[in-house]
Parts: structure tokens; sequence; C-alpha cells
């Protein structure tokens, strides 16, 4: 029988909010493959901090647990996160402790090109750039997260043609009246994970990438709207999420390192010896966004995606599993012209 492995995804910030964990058990097949996560139903999840206040969070759906609305972590303090199952295992992180991140001056963005593998087609995509004053004479690491965004999808109905299959008139021309503009949201790609120590730049004001979009021929035909947490995260952190990137970033070439399972820091309260997985962290945020207006740009992909078809319809028809896109923005959407 496949060994079980408790997983714990989740992280805490400055900011109030429903923070969330994920609770999921792997089936450990060998000792590098992990098949899997079930979510991990009906525990008891505690946050607790060094001066003995506890955040009991409630499960919100199968493997997720939130605290809330208006909890937040506090610079300064410490945080453990206490797990309890209900065959009676219990785990417990190690301590995690808020540090200060530093304000954000500005954030920037330029289009950039990467030469691939393909010599006909370069890649392109826009750099998005942090402007900050790093800390003299203090340990920082940083992480920047890139949020689920949101964007413009532009299509052109006035170029839709029938099927293939219509009875009197296959692939004839029918234009839409509507529409050619819907609000789509987006998890940028590719997923990368950016986050560096100022052991070189100690006290040196910064000019940072902190993240990267590629231009799909969808997202910049007119706006896309870029969310981004500006987090301070522990050493230990820090060196999870390397080590994290570092798995993300493997090719499949025989200079790969081998796969393996990653400790983070969450710890058996029965079994020392037990293996689990995930990565519980605190953070002190600063919430970023940027909108990104392909006027602006130096140059984009080009030619740009045409879709000929109603922007309501058309990520229906490639199966994507949601309603019609709203043609309204959202109604926080503000690019300041």
């Amino acid at each position: 029988m496949p060994q079980r492995l408790l997983n714990v995804e989740g992280y805490i910030t400055t900011i109030p909010k429903a923070h969330q964990i994920k609770l999921s058990q792997a089936e450990k097949f060998g000792p590098e493959f992990v098949g899997l996560g079930r979510p991990v139903t009906s525990a008891t999840v505690l946050i607790k901090d060094d001066l003995g206040s506890v955040e009991n969070l409630v499960e919100v759906g199968s493997g997720y647990y939130a605290t809330s609305p208006d909890f937040a972590a506090v610079v300064g303090r410490s945080y453990n996160l206490e797990i309890y199952l209900l065959d009676g295992s219990r785990y417990v992180s190690l301590s995690e402790t808020a540090m200060p991140v530093p304000e954000v001056d500005s954030v920037t963005y330029h289009s950039v090109r990467t030469v691939t593998t393909d010599r006909l087609n370069d890649e392109i995509g826009v750099r998005v750039m942090a402007h900050f004053q790093d800390p003299p004479d203090v340990e920082n690491y940083y992480f920047w997260n890139v949020l689920e965004s949101d964007f413009v999808l532009i299509t052109e109905p006035e170029l839709y043609l029938l099927p293939f299959d219509h009875p009197t008139n296959p692939r004839g021309p029918a234009p839409k009246d509507c529409c050619a503009k819907c609000f789509h949201k987006d998890k940028p790609k590719p997923t990368n994970i950016i986050t560096v120590s100022d052991v070189d730049f100690d006290g040196i004001y910064q000019n940072r990438r902190i993240a990267y979009v590629r231009d799909d021929g969808l997202r910049f035909k007119e706006t896309y709207r870029l969310d981004i947490q500006h987090l301070s995260v522990s050493a230990e952190t820090y060196r999870f999420l390397k080590l994290i990137d570092q798995q993300l970033s493997l090719t499949g070439s025989v200079f790969d390192p081998p796969p393996a399972n990653i400790r983070g820091n969450i710890i058996s309260l029965n079994d020392r010896d037990e293996q689990a997985l995930g990565h519980f962290f605190v953070s002190d945020e600063r919430f970023l966004r940027v909108y990104i207006i392909r006027d602006q740009l130096e140059f984009y992909l080009s030619p740009q995606t045409t879709v000929p078809d109603d922007c309501r319809e058309f990520l229906q028809q490639a199966n994507f599993p949601m309603p019609f896109l709203p043609v309204d923005p959202p109604a926080d959407w503000d690019t300041g012209n």
C-alpha cells in the first residue's frame, strides 16, 4: 500500500482578509514519486501567535480552511499552524515571523523579446519592474506572488462564419452584432517563482523584475490588469521557494537534477520520522496593481490572434467551464484615463 503524506499549502499576510489553507493527502509510491492529492476534510486547523492568540479556521470547501475576513498577521509577531485530523494525527509548522517589507515607490513595465528554439518565432512578453529602497544592514528576503488578474478580451464578431455543417451556406459570412469586448480572468503564464535575497544588494535602491507575462496574442490586444503581492519572507521560506522554482524549471534534459520531494516546515507530532509536504509562511504584504496598456508597449506579438466570434461565447466553445464573460468592467476597474 502506498504511504499517504499530508500536504499543506497556504500563508498569511498583514492585509486583513480571509486567508486560506489547503490540506490534501498525497500517495507516495516510492522514494521520489508522489501521486495526486486528495482533499483532507473535517480537520481542525488553528493559527497561533507568540502571545497566545488563537485563530480557528473554518472549512469553506473540500480541503480548504479560511480565517475570519478581518484576520491579519502583525509585523514582528511569530505564528504557527496547527492541524488535527480525524484519525488523531497532529501536525505543527515551525514558527514563522512577519518581517517588514519596504514600500514600493512605483511599478513600471516594458516589452521584452526572448530567443527560442524556434528560429522563426521569438517569444514576446511584458516584464514588470518594482522600484524600491532595500533597507540597509538588515537581511531581507522578497517574494513576488502573481495573483489571478483581469484583461480585456477583444474579438472580431463581425468576421463570424457559419459552421461547416450548415445546411445551405457552410462557412458563409454571418456577422454578429455583439460582442467584441469582454473582461476575462487569467493567471499569467509562464508560472515561475520570483524570490530574492538582498545579500548582493543590501541597502541599494532597486529596479527589480517582479513579474513576466507572455504575450499569447490575446492578452495585450487592449489592457491587462496585473495584480501582484509584494511580500517579505523568512530565510527558510526563501530557500523553500527557490527549491520549488528549481523543480518547476526542469526542462527534462540529462543535466537536470533528479526530481525530489521538497521538505517544508510541517512536522508530525505523532511520528517525528513521518514526512509531511508543504510549507506555511507569514509575510508583510503590499498589494500592487498595474494596468498594462497595449498602446504604451514598445512592441507586442504580431499578428495578434483573430477571434471571429462573440467574445462571450469564445471561451465556452473552447470548453472553458465558465458562464458568459461580462461585457462591463469590474467595479474597481480604473486605467487612469
